[in-house]
């Protein structure tokens, strides 16, 4: 079965609006992921030593949730991004 709902100016289907629904959230927890992962002492001794691309490595293995929100891959990956610059790192 296949349906639309109206979004902006086009119409998707199920499937896109879910993903739309999908980035919203993802977008929405993005400030609380950094927060919780600089908040966390831990967290922060792992990125000074960790490159810029392998944050997203430590944002896995320090927050497996926000709230009920399970997070993934894409969500790593976007948080280790925002978390570039916002550490001072110590040279290896």
């Amino acid at each position: 079965m296949l349906f639309a709902l109206p979004f902006g100016l086009g119409w998707y289907t199920a499937g896109g609006a879910k993903t739309l629904a999908y980035d919203a959230v993802t977008n929405a927890l993005m400030p609380l992921c950094v927060e919780a992962v600089l908040a966390n002492p831990a967290a922060v001794a792992e990125l000074k030593l960790k490159r810029l691309s392998d944050y997203d490595d430590v944002v896995r293995d320090h927050l497996k949730t926000i709230g009920t929100y399970k997070t993934d891959l894409t969500f790593w990956r976007a948080c280790g991004k925002l978390l570039e610059g916002k550490v001072e790192r110590t040279a290896a």
